[in-house]
């Protein structure tokens, strides 16, 4: 009998151990049920509860026994010829081996499922659980929970969901925004991008989604490190998603032995759109973690890219619709001036103005614009005149950066041509003479033949 009672007091020094050492705990309650609070529990989290074995304890003492249904204990347990579970594995010091965790979570089944509980919060509580010893699964990681005698156990989990940021690093022709999320870019430019992911605790099913808009053209330049060293391409997919861009699956072997270390991952988009001034592009990331059937979404990370567009209105000085009249648009560039080329809906900017793309008013419309534009100083300069009118004054105009108001994004000018006016000639008189000679012989003529005629009659 005391052979038995010491058997059973180490079976109890060990699972108290056992507590102790893992990253979550379970209560088995003495009498009816009680709860389990999970406290550090990640927002968004599923975690599921098995019921492994049975328990029935007195305060002091506590004995195992088969989930009714069960006959087979898993690896690393044994059961006595009383029916009685105890630990037969190798760990020591109050824990259980990798080998062991791994038996008991193909032991159990959905049979054994005891509850399901989402967290909102960073603290979830289960309610209602009957003794047993218990195996709680997260999405974020795993832990094996062992029994005790208080009536409501309070555990953490240490396990925790990755850290995602993503930002803007680099515009070839524009500006972005100290924090990264804004950008203001010319259309053909190149975006940098730069995403990271801390690796945590329980680091499993890590699998990074980028989306961009129409208004980016991705350039397949993606590359992977960790810690400034390259992430060999082995160690994950890129089997596309549906509806990403993006699509990289860490393989679970290589992230786990990676936690606490930041994957940094860069790629470029070329910006496609000239119609980025009120609706930006975006860029969106998020990564998926967890197993067991689910999984969790790290928070979504956008950025957005903007262009500026300067609309002409052209007209008369009566205020009408005026054809014929063609603008060029020049940027100051560090006190030199170069001007707006578009080809292909690629905008570069040439030295010369005979170089520049021109555009045209015509009978259809009065309107221009030049879109596409990034931050700058800039001139609108008419080159070609309508015939019969004066040439406008150049209008200059400022797209500020980092300012993404409609105000500073979509600008215009209307701009009047006046119609030009018979100037001062120099010289004689032309045929003004001829006329007033002419008048003067036709008077006289017909004086002469009246005077002719009363002389005729007087006779």
């Amino acid at each position: 009998m005391k052979q038995v009672m010491k058997q059973k007091q180490k079976i109890v020094c060990l699972l108290l151990a056992l507590v102790m050492a893992f990253a979550m705990a379970v209560t088995a309650f003495a009498d009816g049920t009680g709860t389990i609070t999970i406290e550090n529990a990640t927002d968004g989290n599923t975690y599921k509860i098995y019921k492994v074995f049975e328990a029935n304890g007195n305060g002091t003492n506590i004995v195992y026994t088969l989930v009714e249904g069960k006959s087979t204990v898993p690896a690393g347990f044994k059961k006595d010829v009383n029916g009685y579970i105890t630990y037969d594995g190798s760990g020591t010091d109050g824990q259980l081996t990798a080998d062991d965790i791994e038996a008991i979570k193909g032991y159990v089944t959905e049979a054994d499922l005891i509850g399901t509980v989402k967290a909102t919060g960073t603290t979830v509580t289960v309610e209602n659980l009957p003794n047993g010893y218990y195996y709680i699964t997260t999405t974020t990681g795993t832990a094996v929970t062992i029994t005790s005698t208080n009536r409501d156990a309070t555990v953490k989990d240490k396990n925790e969901a990755p850290v995602l940021d993503k930002k803007i690093t680099g515009v070839g022709d524009g500006s972005f925004d100290a924090d990264g999320k804004k950008a203001l870019a010319e259309v053909g430019t190149k975006v940098t991008y730069t995403a990271t992911i801390e690796v945590k605790k329980g680091a499993v099913g890590y699998v990074f989604h980028d989306k961009m808009d129409a208004g980016l053209k991705y350039n397949e330049d993606v590359a992977v490190s960790i810690e400034g060293s390259s992430v060999d391409e082995a160690n994950y997919d890129d089997t596309l998603a549906a509806g990403d861009t993006i699509t990289l699956s860490f393989k679970d072997d290589w992230i786990k032995n990676q936690i606490d270390k930041t994957i940094t991952i860069t790629y470029t988009a070329t910006v496609t759109s000239d119609a980025l001034t009120e609706v930006p592009a975006q860029n969106t990331a998020t990564v998926d973690y967890g197993h067991n059937g689910y999984t969790n979404h790290t928070d979504e990370k956008k950025t957005e890219t903007y262009n500026a567009k300067f609309t002409v209105t052209k007209t008369d000085d009566q205020k009408q619709p005026l054809k014929g009249a063609g603008f060029v648009l020049a940027k100051d560039t560090n006190g030199s001036s170069v001007y707006y080329k578009v080809t292909d809906n690629d905008i570069t900017w040439v030295p010369k103005i005979e170089d520049a793309t021109e555009l045209m008013t015509t009978e259809a419309s009065n309107v221009i614009a030049f879109t596409g534009l990034a931050d700058g100083s800039y001139t609108l300069i008419e080159k070609t005149v309508p015939a019969g009118y004066n040439k406008a004054k150049d209008e200059t105009f400022t797209i500020v950066a980092h300012n993404y108001e409609a105000a500073n994004l979509i600008q215009a000018a209307t701009v009047i041509n006046k119609a030009g006016s018979l100037l001062p000639s120099t010289g004689g008189m032309g045929t003004t003479l001829f006329y007033i000679i002419g008048s003067i012989l036709v008077v006289g003529a017909a004086i002469l033949l009246v005077a002719k005629k009363r002389m005729s009659d007087d006779k």
